[in-house]
């Protein structure tokens, strides 16, 4: 039996935490022992204990690069040589270059990582995008696979000269079959927007989210299309800003910020369309299940998000042109009929791009390989 050890950080459900818990279960308990590490506390490790994996906390993980790093480096060596896991998989930029470091040094028989996006942003500062940029190229350097979410961070991490291409594979996120078949059942039953159009989303309150940009526009189409109602689902830095924004409008009734909420099916029967319009993305799960519960969705012109979405299941707006945003809603608006149309085609698209089973099989054959060579001929 093989000990695998997903390492992640934050103890959050976040997209790379819900990967995890989605990959895991799908591993029989006959050929894989399952172990998590993560900073301790949170619904992710709940989540983690309710499945009766075995769990390790690393007290010392922080977000931000400190010395507690130090600290965190030298306990995940300590576990490492005490557990003599055979495959360590490594979620996020830090866990990425910490646990790859500790693995290598332990002799970890295989070292896989998942990529959720680069840490290496264009809006940084120069020297901390060079830093970033070179953590990356040393983190792949250190581990045998390195799995990209999507085609377009991995044709631009190899275009970077971050990873040798033998050691770089595409392997979109999926959902498990019983949650995605509750979301086929939704889009079935789908009906065209009458009365009111609902635009909607999940998602964080940040920087990476655009929310500013996206709760002003929202209040600007309200202004002009009085059918228009707003829900945003979620929490983070910027929530109480975007409820002054809110208010400074007078538009509390139609732009309803709720908070957080983890059963998502309820709100996702009652959209008529779905937004994400992020400055930087890799593989939201957020727009997979919209997608999969028969919605249109509106994303930002980025080349991650535009693997999900065309013209024929979404509506893409150039990032930042907050008045083609504002159109785009308000479009909508007017010809309910076409985004309803546009989301029963995201239905179809999503399950074919989005398959579990592959996800689940391709990564089975990284955990079952020696080499980068063998699993790149088991993925193709």
């Amino acid at each position: 039996m093989k000990k695998v050890l997903h390492l992640q950080m934050l103890p959050v459900m976040y997209g790379a935490q819900r990967f995890s818990l989605h990959l895991l279960e799908s591993l029989s308990k006959d050929e894989f022992e399952i172990w998590v590490a993560s900073k301790p506390g949170g619904e992710f490790v709940q989540e983690v204990k309710d499945r009766d994996y075995n769990y390790i906390p690393l007290p010392t993980f922080r977000h931000q690069i400190c010395l507690w790093d130090l600290l965190t480096f030298v306990h995940l060596l300590y576990i490492f040589k005490k557990h003599s896991f055979d495959i360590v998989h490594t979620n996020g930029s830090k866990p990425g270059f910490l646990g790859r470091l500790a693995a290598r040094i332990c002799k970890i028989p295989l070292i896989i990582h998942t990529s959720h996006g680069f840490s290496f942003q264009d809006n940084q500062n120069p020297i901390v995008y060079r830093f970033f940029k070179l953590a990356e190229k040393i983190g792949n350097s250190l581990g045998d696979y390195t799995v990209f979410v999507n085609n377009s961070d991995r044709f631009n991490g190899i275009g970077l000269g971050l990873i040798k291409p033998e050691k770089a594979l595409t392997i979109y996120n999926a959902l498990p079959s019983k949650f995605n078949n509750e979301l086929q059942d939704i889009a079935k039953n789908r009906k065209e927007a009458q009365q009111e159009v609902i635009i909607g989303s999940t998602l964080r309150y940040s920087t990476q989210k655009n929310v500013i940009n996206l709760i002003t526009a929202s209040c600007n189409a309200c202004l002009s299309e009085p059918k228009l109602k707003f829900i945003y689902l979620g929490d983070g830095e910027y929530y109480d800003l975007c409820q002054a924004i809110i208010h400074s409008y007078n538009l509390e009734q139609r732009i309803l910020l709720v908070g957080w909420d983890k059963n998502v099916l309820p709100w996702l029967k009652i959209f008529n369309v779905f937004v994400l319009y992020s400055l930087w993305e890799a593989m939201p799960f957020s727009i997979i299940e919209a997608m999969s519960s028969g919605l249109a969705i509106i994303i930002s012109d980025i080349p991650p998000l535009s693997e999900l979405v065309d013209k024929q299941t979404g509506y893409i707006v150039p990032l930042n042109n907050n008045a083609e945003l504002v159109n785009t809603f308000v479009e909508i608006a007017r010809d309910p009929k076409n985004a309803y149309k546009k989301g029963q085609l995201a239905a179809i698209k999503i399950n074919e791009l989005c398959n579990y089973e592959t996800m689940v099989s391709s990564y089975r054959n990284l955990y079952r390989s020696t080499k980068p060579e063998t699993a790149r001929k088991n993925n193709d």
